[in-house]
C-alpha cells in the first residue's frame, strides 16, 4: 500500500495517535489499540473503528499507536502507553521488537490485563512466537487459499455477552487454519470454505489472569460488515469487564455499503450522488461513468484532494475490480465521510452489465 509519506513522516515523529483527549481522568479507563502489519489495512481502520467506539463510549481515552511504514523500522512509538492500559487492542505481524518494547507487552500481561487480537495478531512476535499458543491460545498454520471466501456462523448461544447482535456473515479474507486450539479456548465463532474442515475463527482464552479474545478474521471488508463491528465492540467490553462504560449512543460506522451494478445504477439515477472514480488517471481517460469525478486512491495527495469533497454528501464509489475502492472507502470514513456506496464488481463489472460509458 503506497501511504502519502508527509502523514507517516508525522507519525513516526509523532509516534501515536491520540483519538479522545490527551488528558485523562484516573477514572477513565484507557483502551490502547496497535495497527502495525501492512497487509490488512490496520492503519486505516483501527483509527476508524476507535472514533466509532468514541462516539459510544465517549468515557473512555482511545489511543492507536501506529508503525511506521518502512517496514525496516521494527519499532512501535509510544508503547510507553501500555503502563496506564486497561486493554490492549493488537493487530500487528512479524515484528521483531526490541526487547524494550517487547518487555512491555510482557509486563502489560503479567499484571492480568485483557488483550485483544486481530487477525495477523497470531503471528505477531518473530521474538515471543509462543505468544499465538500461549496468550492466544491458538496454533496458527497459515491460511487456505484467497479463492475461497469463508461462511462465518456461531457455534455458541447468543446470549453469550461477545456474541450479542453477531449474525452469521461471509468474509472477504482467506481462512485461517487455527485448529486445534490450545486448553482453555472457547470458541465463539467458526468459518467454513467447501471441502475443507470447518476452523475457529474467533474464541476466548485466558493467560495468568488475563482475559483474552482472539479473531482471525480482520480483512479491510470485514470491517465494513456490522456483526464484526459488533464483536469487535462487544470484545473491548467484555474486555473491560467491571470498567465497561455504558452507551451514549449507537455504534456508528464508516456508513459503507457494498452494492452490485443494478442497485448502484439505481442510486446514480435516482439520487444527486458524486460517483467518485477512484482509478488511474489512464484507467479513467480510457473509460467511466458517465458524471463522474477521478481522484486516483493510490496517489500520496489522495487524502488531501478527497478533504476538498463535501463529507456530508453521498458518495458512489468504484475501481475497477473492488478491491481499490474498499481502500478508498475506508481512507474517506476516517476523514468523517458520511455516506458512501461501494460498486463491488467495479468498473468491470459495470462494463460487463453494459451499462452507459463515456470518454
Amino acid at each position: 500500500m503506497k501511504t502519502p509519506p508527509k502523514i507517516w513522516v508525522q507519525s513516526i515523529a509523532i509516534g501515536i495517535l491520540l483519538i479522545c483527549s490527551a488528558i485523562a481522568d484516573g477514572n477513565r479507563p484507557k483502551v490502547v489499540m496497535v495497527a502495525a502489519e501492512f497487509l490488512y489495512h490496520s492503519r486505516e481502520t483501527l483509527p476508524i473503528l476507535s472514533q466509532s467506539l468514541q462516539r459510544k463510549y465517549p468515557d473512555v481515552d482511545w489511543v492507536v499507536l501506529m508503525r511506521p511504514e518502512d517496514p525496516k523500522i521494527q519499532t512501535v512509538p509510544g508503547l510507553e502507553v501500555l503502563e496506564n492500559a486497561d486493554l490492549v487492542v493488537l493487530f500487528m505481524r512479524r515484528m521483531t521488537l526490541p526487547e524494550v518494547q517487547l518487555n512491555r507487552f510482557k509486563d502489560y500481561l503479567a499484571k492480568g490485563k485483557p488483550m485483544i487480537g486481530i487477525r495477523t495478531a497470531s503471528h505477531a512476535f518473530e521474538n515471543w512466537v509462543e505468544f499465538d499458543s500461549k496468550v492466544l491460545g491458538g496454533h496458527y498454520q497459515n491460511h487456505h487459499s484467497n479463492d475461497f471466501k469463508p461462511a462465518i456462523r456461531s457455534i455458541q448461544p447468543s446470549e453469550h455477552p461477545i456474541l450479542k447482535g453477531v449474525n452469521s456473515w461471509t468474509s472477504a479474507g482467506s481462512l485461517y487454519k487455527n485448529a486445534p486450539l490450545g486448553a482453555g479456548s472457547q470458541v465463539l465463532l467458526q468459518g467454513t470454505i467447501s471441502g475443507q474442515p470447518s476452523e475457529p475463527v474467533a474464541w476466548t482464552h485466558h493467560y495468568g489472569k488475563s482475559r483474552v479474545f482472539y479473531t482471525s478474521l480482520g480483512h479491510p471488508d470485514d470491517f465494513k460488515e456490522p456483526s464484526f463491528t459488533t464483536l469487535l465492540d462487544n470484545a473491548v467490553m467484555w474486555g473491560l469487564g467491571e470498567k465497561a462504560p455504558k452507551a451514549t449512543a449507537t455504534l456508528i460506522g464508516v456508513g459503507v455499503r457494498r452494492v452490485d451494478v443494478e442497485e448502484f445504477d439505481k442510486l446514480r439515477l435516482a439520487t444527486k450522488a458524486t460517483i467518485l472514480d477512484v482509478r488511474t488517471p489512464e484507467e479513467f481517460a480510457a473509460g467511466h461513468i458517465p458524471g463522474a469525478i477521478n481522484i486516483d486512491v493510490n496517489e500520496p495527495d489522495f487524502e488531501e484532494k478527497a478533504k476538498k469533497l463535501d463529507s456530508n454528501l453521498p458518495y458512489l464509489i468504484h475501481c475497477a475490480a473492488g478491491g481499490r475502492s474498499a481502500r478508498a472507502c475506508t481512507k474517506l470514513g476516517r476523514l468523517n465521510f458520511k455516506s458512501l456506496v461501494d460498486l463491488a464488481p467495479g468498473f468491470n463489472g459495470w462494463k460487463s452489465a453494459g451499462k452507459p460509458t463515456e470518454k
